[in-house]
């Protein structure tokens, strides 16, 4: 379903601990942001710590067959289950059978997740003998959802470039500091042209 922004008063957003805001002091993840900037759409943030792929699709279609309509919905996941050692291609091959169908009933935008730095090792969320791969799967991920956004039509949003992989963006490697959060909700701010609301 095409996603018109003109037609869309409420936004409803899925994800784990980055689209939560983790890192940053409350008020400050980028959903709120965005929020803050727009209070004439209704927001609502979803997202749960440490949610897998699986949880947030559930939570996400239980949401979606209850809209009334000029509901918009964002969908972002995968990390966790990355972090968790979990097969790429299980991952994608839920993805590929569970978004066409939500895409198809509600408005729909896939969001990238970040890249993470060295310091996700010494901050603990992952092992330093499995950093590289990690790297190299998420990397894969976000072109997979690339793809995937193409091939259904959904508006995207690549948080993996909204800015270098670099610790000064990141809290702790892994999560994005309030700098970092800022720059994808100007990022959202773009995709979902509200800026000049």
């Amino acid at each position: 379903m095409h996603w018109d922004t003109d037609d869309i008063h409420t936004i409803h957003c899925f994800g784990d601990s980055l689209t939560a805001g983790y890192g940053a002091v409350p008020g400050a993840g980028w959903v709120e942001v965005v929020a803050k900037r727009h209070p004439e759409i209704n927001w609502t943030n979803h997202a749960s710590l440490g949610a897998l792929t699986e949880d947030i699709l559930d939570a996400l279609e239980g949401t979606a067959a209850l809209t009334s309509g000029q509901e918009g919905f964002f969908f972002m996941g995968g990390t966790n289950d990355i972090l968790c050692g979990f097969r790429l291609s299980s991952l994608e091959g839920r993805l590929t059978e569970r978004l066409p169908s939500i895409s198809g009933k509600v408005p729909l935008t896939i969001g990238i997740p970040p890249l993470a730095t060295k310091e996700s090792v010494w901050s603990g969320w992952q092992s330093e003998a499995v950093y590289e791969r990690n790297q190299l799967d998420l990397a894969a991920y976000g072109d997979f959802l690339q793809e995937l956004a193409k091939e259904i039509n959904v508006c995207l949003i690549d948080f993996s470039h909204a800015f270098p992989l670099e610790d000064a963006w990141y809290y702790d490697g892994l999560h994005p500091n309030e700098k970092g959060y800022e720059r994808f909700a100007d990022m959202a701010e773009a995709a979902w042209r509200i800026k000049e609301r």
